[in-house]
């Protein structure tokens, strides 16, 4: 399994600091998480209402970017675009942004060494 979705993700306390320090206004119900050692940045530009925002934090929740400067660079030379970026251990990079004109569900990104854990949890839901 690489990825496995969590409804109720506010209960658990490191789902909650992630998400607070990278969508801080996300207000769904359910988050994505996937095992993968790099993520390839894609959609960063508006088309038909549609963008993917991509930002960064470590487990404990305490940011450590975001991809929003390149938001600003036209579609056919953004240089993140296709960008490979890996996903070490300890560090989440969520995916969100607007579908169709509305909030996307997050996607966070975990290395597979930190994937056990919400495996785990996601049992004893």
């Amino acid at each position: 399994m690489r990825s496995i979705e969590i409804k109720g993700w506010r209960k658990d306390a490191t789902l909650k600091a992630i998400v607070d320090a990278t969508f801080p206004d996300y207000r769904r119900t359910t988050v994505s998480i996937r095992a993968d050692e790099s993520v390839t940045l894609q959609d960063l530009n508006w088309s038909g209402g549609t963008r993917s925002e991509y930002r960064a934090c470590t487990l404990a929740g305490v940011s450590a970017g975001s991809t929003a400067r390149y938001a600003q660079c036209h579609p056919w030379s953004n240089p993140a675009e296709g960008m490979q970026v890996p996903v070490p251990a300890g560090m989440v990079l969520v995916r969100g942004g607007t579908f169709c004109g509305k909030t996307s569900q997050l996607t966070l990104h975990v290395n597979p060494a930190d994937m056990p854990k919400y495996l785990t949890q996601q049992d004893a839901a």
